[in-house]
């Protein structure tokens, strides 16, 4: 039965994001994020093994592996292998909610996500992966959109700045560092209020038509901090990874085992 589900959710994830990067050469704003991430988050990192949890497209990745880093990759989506391959990167097809990552243990010396877990049915699996095949006191850096951006999330709770701290900490992860990116305005949350609606203002031209007028303010903005009526679009988490025998879940259920009266 449990193989069954797993062929269901596998189907799922599969069917969601086959097509999720066809015709992108690269993420919408990739470039200009993840150049931010290399030269701010991983300054000077050189001569590690690294992992990309959700690479997309693989433009994160190239920019790592021009580096002179060991890179890998591993995402859902069959056009962002297939682009990953492409451009000459080892990346895996996996749905990260259920798979066991095609990796050995403690193989990593860094470890990304940027924008992933919020897509997926089980970020604790995913995480217990990530631990697994992440060295001991390796590092571990995710960002997840902020939520005054409206964006959409399959457990919307868990993705509160203050939730998401926690969850990380229940995992076994340090937090070294956090760090918002990009500026965010009303323009970004009146996009994805369109995106939801229907009618001649919902077309993906005038979405298209706010996304360029957003990311010009956010160009001309990007050396201020704290702009008038502007937010963090995402916030990053650096962390350090911790090995543990029992996963969370055995953490928790030890905790709460009732007492035998």
């Amino acid at each position: 039965m449990e193989k069954n589900n797993n062929k269901f959710f596998m189907g799922k994830a599969k069917k969601a994001y086959r097509q999720y990067y066809k015709g992108l050469k690269t993420a919408i704003g990739g470039n200009e994020r993840f150049a931010w991430v290399r030269d701010i988050l991983l300054e000077n990192v050189t001569g590690k093994v690294i992992l990309d949890v959700g690479c997309g497209e693989g433009t994160l990745l190239k920019m790592l592996k021009d580096n002179n880093n060991d890179v890998f990759g591993i995402d859902a989506s069959e056009t962002g292998v297939f682009s990953c391959e492409q451009k000459g990167l080892s990346c895996a097809l996996a749905d990260i909610s259920i798979d066991e990552f095609p990796y050995h243990n403690d193989m990593f010396d860094i470890v990304l996500c940027f924008e992933t877990v919020e897509h997926i049915e089980s970020p604790h699996h995913c995480f217990w992966e990530i631990k697994r095949v992440l060295k001991d006191k390796g590092t571990f850096i995710i960002s997840i959109p902020n939520p005054k951006n409206l964006h959409p999330y399959i457990y919307p709770s868990l993705f509160s700045f203050k939730n998401f701290k926690t969850f990380l900490l229940m995992n076994s992860f340090t937090i070294i560092n956090i760090k918002g990116w990009g500026q965010a305005t009303i323009l970004n949350k009146l996009n994805r209020w369109l995106k939801s609606k229907n009618g001649l203002l919902c077309t993906k031209y005038m979405s298209r038509l706010l996304h360029f007028i957003s990311r010009k303010r956010n160009l001309l903005m990007r050396k201020k901090i704290g702009t008038p009526f502007s937010y963090s679009y995402s916030f990053c988490f650096s962390c350090l990874s911790h090995k543990k025998d029992k996963t969370l879940m055995e953490q928790v259920a030890e905790e709460t085992h009732p007492i035998p009266e």
